[in-house]
């Protein structure tokens, strides 16, 4: 018999499974409703209140910089009152409230550095330290600059005489372009930096408003997916050769045959799962993802060709399967990685096939 004649009958015979072809329709679907469960627009970080009670340009500045600061844990927005501001506070729609009535530049002058900047805590917060932290080293981020511009274009604060002065080249400073170069000089790697990410914070992902976290649970749940579709395709195999299906076949036939019904089972299972990663918007680049499919396609071949070699019998196939999903999920990072708690777990994976589709990613 020709292999794509008898590759063409399997797909018709797997046209005429309802429910097989019920099952590859509403994966996709169930998969986006996952994700759209997950997935969450809202900003999920940790609202803090600011309030200006002064005219001071430095504290407004200030106030400037740490809302347009695109922080991953902590956003910022500034209030009209200082009532409003406790009252959030109290409300808990802010973590903490950060109240500005005084002159900081005019303060920090004077090397007046206690008790600048009044502060709100709810009394359930656990940021208080972290926050105080961000604020004061925004502040005084900005009092160096201030600091340097000052000494930089007082010729009172050079280390030599005008008379000395004038022998040098020295070109024109000014209060922009000392600004411009220490603005640069922080971010430039030029000493060094330190980098928080945080997984639940709107810069995690390279993809917009995509919660990476329930990015491994969907490709997981594929991975288990086209697991259950190459045992079905298993179980139409034996189904198959107890038939006596394939006992009329010669030669190479006889041999590749069973294979070309797994892969008529494994090719449109595959094709489902990444129409439902391409639908939740999590996947990665198209290539890719297709590359990865097949090579775990190839790798489910393979496994099953194995385990129906070795086990025969439909019965003990039923029994066993049930066993091997319990230990893809435990011992493959299916939903988490469980060898960070238990390395042991590194030795046992490999047996399983749907740890080298998770590979991948």
């Amino acid at each position: 018999m020709n292999l794509w004649t008898f590759f063409l009958l399997q797909l018709k015979r797997i046209g005429k499974h309802t429910a097989f072809l019920l099952l590859l329709l509403l994966f996709p679907i169930c998969l986006f409703f996952l994700f759209a469960t997950f997935h969450k627009e809202e900003d999920s970080r940790i609202p803090v209140g600011l309030c200006l009670a002064t005219e001071d340009s430095f504290a407004e500045a200030l106030c400037t910089k740490l809302i347009d600061k695109n922080d991953s844990l902590f956003t910022f927005s500034l209030v009209n009152s200082e009532e409003e501001l406790l009252r959030g506070v109290q409300q808990k729609r802010y973590e903490c409230g950060y109240l500005f009535q005084k002159e900081l530049g005019k303060e920090l002058d004077k090397n007046r550095g206690k008790n600048l900047i009044t502060v709100y805590v709810s009394e359930t917060t656990t940021c208080t330290g972290v926050l105080n932290e961000l604020v004061y080293a925004e502040l005084f981020e900005e009092y160096s600059l201030s600091l340097l511009q000052e000494t930089l274009t007082d010729a009172n604060h050079l280390p030599f005489t005008d008379k000395e002065a004038a022998s040098f080249s020295l070109p024109a400073v000014n209060k922009d372009a000392i600004e411009t170069a220490y603005r640069s000089h922080l971010t430039d790697g030029s000493t060094f930096r330190i980098e928080v990410s945080f997984l639940s914070g709107p810069d995690a992902s390279p993809k917009s408003g995509t919660s990476v976290a329930t990015l491994p649970i969907l490709r997981g749940l594929s991975a288990v997916f086209l697991l259950l579709c190459g045992f079905l395709a298993l179980l139409a195999t034996v189904n198959d050769k107890a038939n006596g299906l394939y006992d009329r076949l010669y030669g190479t036939a006889r041999f590749l045959c069973p294979p070309l019904t797994m892969i008529a089972y494994l090719l449109p299972s595959g094709l489902s799962c990444l129409v439902g990663i391409a639908l939740s918007r999590t996947g990665a680049a198209p290539g890719t993802e297709l590359f990865a499919m097949l090579c775990y396609i190839g790798v489910l071949l393979l496994f099953y060709t194995v385990l129906g070699t070795l086990i025969r019998n439909h019965t003990v196939l039923c029994a066993v399967f049930p066993m091997l999903v319990l230990c893809t999920l435990v011992f493959t990072p299916v939903i988490t990685d469980l060898s960070v708690f238990f390395p042991w777990i590194k030795a046992v994976r490999y047996v399983f096939p749907s740890y080298y589709y998770l590979l991948f990613f």
